[in-house]
């Protein structure tokens, strides 16, 4: 708004007399803003009124159309613990007999407890152990198979002495199985995903360093077969892999002994107080020497007190050179060990009859000895152990040797209803209309009694609802029409509000809400005619029947609160104070009569469903589709009000900008008046 300097010379106030001259005018723009406020009022009391007609619209009176929502039965069970029903539609009014001859089971194996390499033993167990800490010789890859007895496509699974339980667990689950190591119990549990004979499963080795995988991580419940060309290749990948993880030892003990030497100084200063010189560990090649266990725990304890200053002096290359040293040396001397051994008499030896080391480094088998035929003696007689064991876990299935795996077959569910079996892959049937959910077996010559019968709560529970439901709407549609005047409330202005408290403008603004909707047409014409219809009743086998014919009515005139002389209660109703003494006629009538009731509840709920269809179906350019009001009309009013108060709202600024010139143009001609008069009388002498 500009700045306007006014009354200067002629000592007017300019601003009060045009604010009284644009008066009128303005009085348009707030007549115009005040209409337009109250069809907003008008809009959202009839958008919340149309949403609570569309919910008894849609739910219960459209229910309650058709014959099928009457069809409610009720199950009851003699014995609840061993069998839950749910009833369907199609359910028959019967009386039977169960027996649950068993229940489904899912395929489960619970793997033996885990137990670490004798080399690894004092470490944890975790889901990062791989392998090779169980004892699984490197440099062969186990492979397995996963078969389903539903006749899927067998998985085939492939790991070596470098693979984590935790991708084991993870190939497991690609698999199509459910999976899971619990590292505070040691074991891997797996099962089938869903209960049942065909989704049971096997994990069987296809070689022989599967089975000594299988073994190693306790999942070994299996009989093994390796074909004779699979036995070949098994004993020349064995005989190959025993001699590289020889020379793989030699070599890491090599690596091992280096890291000592590297660090000599502050490792030897640790040993030294412990009374082992640093050198005496070491042979007349360089190499360590085997070491007894007490001087082993000395070096370990020297290598962990060097490794702990590191961590502590942020000096990382040390510890990555030192940490774990211990854990290496002894596998790698449990590796020898394992090949010294058992196989030892077959490879090279010097002059003194000891294990030949090269200039290389490696050892080798002596050529004019059979190795293989060691080693296939070997292998045999471990898959003889193995079939040995699965046949002893199958014949002694309750065996509870927590070293062992225990595998749980899946089994379908069986049940016997009046006389005839039924298998199932869950514990769930589906019989005739009746949903049986079996969970537990019954005693020896029990059965159980099922009861299917007629719902008459059910029924009487869908008519209460809907009555129930019609009536919120029925006395909030009396409520809007009948409400008190709110004449001589307008809405207000922003000026308005600045002059009142908030709780005055909340009051004054509840005043006009409350009643907008008051002897609204639209309104009154849409609960008459829903009031018709509900009192008009219907035909049913030749005879006109009402709701009182149910013991369904209005209070008296007189006893109904305001805005509640439509609303209908029924008779014995326990949650009606109003008529909950009176004798229950409705359910008496669904119990004795269920035809009539369906056939009375289902013509009233169409006719009224009906009426109010047509009611909603929309006016081009008036009303929207499912809509009981003049939507479309209202929102046109609404931005016909938007147009003409920014066209009244111009006209006032050109009115009050006009007469502010003129009283411009009046002050400037007095100024020059002045300007003249002043010059003559300077002429003048004055």
């Amino acid at each position: 708004m500009p700045m306007r300097l006014s009354g200067l010379m002629s000592g007017m106030d300019t601003e009060s007399i045009i604010a009284q001259m644009v008066e009128a005018k303005k009085a348009k723009v707030t007549k115009a803003v005040k209409a337009q406020k109250s069809l907003k009022y008008k809009q959202d009391a009839w958008k919340d009124l149309n949403k609570k007609i569309l919910n008894l619209y849609n739910k219960s009176l459209s229910n309650m159309r058709f014959e099928s929502s009457f069809i409610k039965k009720t199950t009851k069970v003699s014995n609840s613990s061993v069998v839950s029903v749910i009833t369907g539609e199609n359910a028959m009014n019967s009386v039977q007999t169960l027996k649950v001859d068993h229940l489904a089971k899912t395929g489960f194996l619970t793997g033996g407890k885990i137990q670490l390499a004798d080399w690894a033993k004092g470490g944890e167990l975790t889901g990062s152990t791989t392998l090779g800490d169980l004892g699984l010789i490197a440099g062969e890859s186990a492979n397995m198979n996963i078969t389903f007895k539903d006749g899927r496509d067998t998985e085939r699974i492939s790991v070596t002495a470098g693979t984590t339980i935790d991708s084991f667990v993870a190939s497991l689950r690609e698999a199509g199985l459910t999976a899971n190591f619990d590292a505070s119990n040691g074991r891997i549990f797996i099962a089938s995903k869903q209960s049942g004979a065909d989704q049971d499963f096997n994990i069987e080795a296809t070689n022989v360093a599967g089975m000594e995988a299988l073994s190693a991580l306790k999942l070994n419940y299996a009989s093994v077969t390796v074909t004779d060309a699979e036995m070949e290749k098994n004993i020349d990948n064995r005989v190959n892999s025993l001699l590289n993880s020889y020379n793989d030892a030699l070599a890491q003990q090599k690596t091992l002994g280096n890291m000592l030497k590297k660090y000599s100084g502050k490792v030897g200063e640790v040993l030294k107080v412990n009374g082992v010189k640093f050198d005496d560990l070491f042979d007349a090649d360089g190499n360590l020497k085997e070491m007894d266990a007490e001087t082993l725990e000395k070096v370990e304890h020297a290598v962990n007190v060097v490794v702990k200053d590191a961590q502590e002096n942020r000096q990382p290359n040390v510890v990555n050179d030192l940490q774990g040293w211990t854990a290496g040396w002894k596998k790698s001397v449990a590796a020898i060990k394992n090949v010294e051994d058992n196989y030892g008499a077959f490879l090279k030896k010097d002059a003194n009859g000891k294990t030949l080391v090269d200039s290389d480094g490696k050892v080798a088998w002596d050529e004019t000895l059979d190795v293989r035929a060691k080693v296939e003696t070997d292998l045999k007689k471990e898959i003889a152990d193995q079939n040995a064991l699965a046949n002893s876990l199958t014949n002694n299935p309750d065996s509870a040797n927590a070293d062992l795996p225990k595998k749980t077959d899946g089994r379908d569910s069986q049940i016997t209803l009046n006389g005839v079996a039924y298998t199932s892959s869950r514990n769930t049937f589906e019989i005739n209309g009746l949903t049986l959910t079996v969970n537990a077996e019954t005693a020896a010559g029990e059965e159980v009694t099922i009861t299917t019968e007629d719902d008459v709560s059910g029924v009487y529970d869908m008519v209460k609802n809907f009555i129930k439901e019609y009536n919120e709407l029925i006395n909030e549609m009396d409520k809007y029409y009948n409400a008190d005047s709110a004449k001589g409330y307008d809405p207000l202005t922003d000026e308005e509000k600045e002059a009142m408290s908030d709780s005055a403008i909340e009051e004054w603004e509840n005043k006009i809400k409350d009643s907008i909707l008051r002897k609204d047409s639209t309104l009154g014409n849409f609960a008459s005619e829903m009031k018709r219809i509900m009192m008009e009743g219907v035909e049913v086998n030749g005879k006109q029947m009402y709701l009182s014919n149910f013991g369904i009515g209005t209070l008296s005139y007189f006893s109904a609160p305001d805005n509640e002389k439509n609303a209908y209660h029924i008779d014995g109703d326990p949650d009606d104070d109003s008529t909950s003494g009176n004798a229950d006629k409705l359910k008496s009538m669904i119990a004795n009569d269920p035809d009539t009731v369906v056939s009375f509840f289902t013509q009233l709920s169409k006719n009224l469903y009906s009426k109010m269809f047509d009611m909603m179906k929309g006016v081009e350019g008036v009303s929207s589709s499912m809509t009981a009001y003049e939507d479309k009309k209202m929102q046109a009013d609404y931005d016909d009000y938007t147009v003409k108060i920014k066209e009244l709202e111009k006209k006032l600024a050109e009115y009050e900008d006009k007469w502010y010139a003129k009283f411009a143009a009046m002050e400037t001609a007095l100024a020059k008046m002045q300007n003249n008069a002043s010059a003559v009388t300077s002429l003048l002498g004055g």
